[in-house]
């Protein structure tokens, strides 16, 4: 581990010019200088990244593979893992052997930013390391990467660089804090913190070799914060992504080192002169400098603070070979208003193939959101949240037994929304009406905003994006009355836009 701590050492000294020129230093008063959210990612609205890694090998049970691969018995989750992997790969194959068996002869990043451009997305990612202790980039830090190893590809550079030449925004993602805890270790083991995801065995399968150590976390506390640290100073000295997405499992992380890498993060970025963006999923990161995340769920109501949501593009977050479905385009754009009506902000997550290729169902559900997203998405890029986010009577709600819910997110009922829903996004004295549907019966909608909150505003015209249609529509005691128009514009059977303009 000599390497390590030397590569830290010069990795710290690296930012010492910029903190004696009284930049971020590596404590909160200092770190909540930094702006948690610059307007480029308030306006963006939409993103997307993918998991990719060794566990798209196996590809069933998801990129937790390698963790419930080594758990005879997973309590409470109904697993099988463990009792496949055996089945297709013996009691002797590890984690490990899957290595040599990623090719990704297929991988083309230029293929695959088309396909996150055409989506509609205003920034794109890709997964730096998740939760198995294998990074994809070019790492002196870590030996287990994909350039020395397995497709011997620098994801990371290989999409920055694609994203760069087109102007759109770099995010990387790191999963990483989790991975001291992330593979089930012996009741006597390393010292490590409580996690409700820990699991300890007398008899632990996985490989306790020095080799090993890197790769399944066999390592005392100290030195995998060390280790989690020179890992992300690599990745922003490399190049400094303009927004780095964080896992929940930052949470066991020092706080010391979680400052600094903010330090570090937020001062190469300003000798960039980039406005660059951190999140927090859970209480790590103050929300005064760090985006709150919430995982596959939205907010109650429009929140003060730009806030983010990641989901599922396909059927699960890395690819499956069991489970070939996708989200349906409709019920994707359905949700994406709801969020940007509430001050969020979507990001969704692909699952390609461990040949390098993209599911064709993934391909085209892509396609379909930004067949939309192009003829409507004036409603969506550069706006704000109304005075009020919607109306209609589907019913969302929280699960007091959700893990993730520290912000009081909801997730139930989000794929139910429909016509008889309406949400509302604003910029300057326009004001968009997403119906979320086409509606076949009852013609007519009317925006109870305007009776309530926004009665003292007066509409000047109202029209429909996509229909040359003239629109009948009238501000009453009750609301603003829009009238459907008789002939579906292209796309309205997604979502309908009404355009309105206030005097």
């Amino acid at each position: 581990m000599k390497k390590l701590y030397i590569l830290l050492f010069f990795s710290l000294a690296c930012f010492s010019n910029t903190i004696a020129q009284n930049a971020f230093s590596s404590d909160w008063q200092s770190l909540k200088q930094h702006q948690a959210v610059p307007k480029w990612f308030a306006d963006a609205k939409l993103g997307i990244y993918f998991h990719w890694g060794i566990y798209s090998v196996p590809a069933t049970g998801g990129e937790w593979y390698p963790r419930w691969m080594y758990v005879p018995d997973r309590v409470g989750w109904g697993s099988e893992i463990y009792k496949q992997h055996r089945k297709s790969y013996g009691d002797s194959t590890h984690y490990h052997d899957f290595i040599p068996l990623w090719k990704a002869p297929e991988f083309n990043a230029k293929e695959w930013v088309d396909l996150f451009e055409t989506m509609g997305a205003r920034f794109v990612g890709s997964i730096a390391e998740h939760h198995d202790g294998f990074s994809l980039w070019e790492s002196e830090v870590n030996p287990w990467n994909s350039v020395q190893m397995g497709p011997q590809i620098n994801v990371v550079k290989a999409i920055a660089d694609e994203a760069k030449s087109r102007d759109l925004k770099f995010m990387a993602t790191f999963h990483h804090g989790f991975h001291n805890l992330f593979y089930p270790k012996t009741e006597n083991s390393f010292l490590r913190p409580l996690s409700r995801h820990n699991l300890t065995y007398e008899t632990c399968e996985v490989p306790q070799e020095e080799k090993y150590r890197l790769l399944y976390g066999n390592m005392p506390y100290d030195e995998a914060n060390d280790y989690w640290l020179a890992k992300l100073d690599e990745v922003i000295e490399a190049y400094c992504p303009d927004y780095i997405w964080m896992d929940f499992g930052q949470r066991y992380i020092k706080e010391s080192h979680r400052k600094q890498f903010l330090a570090n993060y937020f001062n190469k970025a300003k000798l960039q002169n980039k406005e660059v963006v951190v999140n927090t999923k859970g209480d790590f990161f103050p929300t005064d400098l760090a985006v709150v995340n919430v995982e596959r769920a939205t907010m109650e109501d429009i929140t003060s603070e730009v806030w983010i949501t990641d989901f599922i593009l396909g059927s699960s977050w890395c690819y499956d070979k069991n489970k070939r479905t996708a989200i349906a385009p409709e019920k994707a754009i359905r949700l994406l208003a709801d969020v940007v009506s509430k001050n969020g902000v979507l990001l969704f997550s692909a699952g390609p193939k461990a040949d390098g290729t993209i599911p064709e169902e993934q391909v085209e559900a892509m396609k379909g959101i930004g067949q939309w997203m192009q003829l409507y998405g004036e409603a969506i890029y550069n706006t704000r949240p109304f005075v009020a986010y919607g109306q209609g009577p589907t019913e969302l709600k929280s699960d007091p037994e959700d893990a993730w819910n520290e912000y009081g997110a909801i997730r139930k009922g989000l794929y139910s929304l429909n016509a008889n829903d309406i949400r509302y996004t604003q910029k300057g004295n326009t004001v968009y009406a997403i119906q979320l549907g086409w509606k076949e019966n009852e013609l007519s909608s009317c925006l109870k905003v305007f009776a309530n909150e926004a009665k003292n505003l007066k509409v000047k015209s109202v029209k429909v994006l996509g229909s040359k249609e003239r629109i009948k529509w009238k501000q009453t005691k009750d609301g603003l009355v829009l009238h459907q128009p008789k002939k579906q514009p292209q796309g309205g059977d997604v979502a309908l836009v009404y355009k309105i303009s206030l005097r």
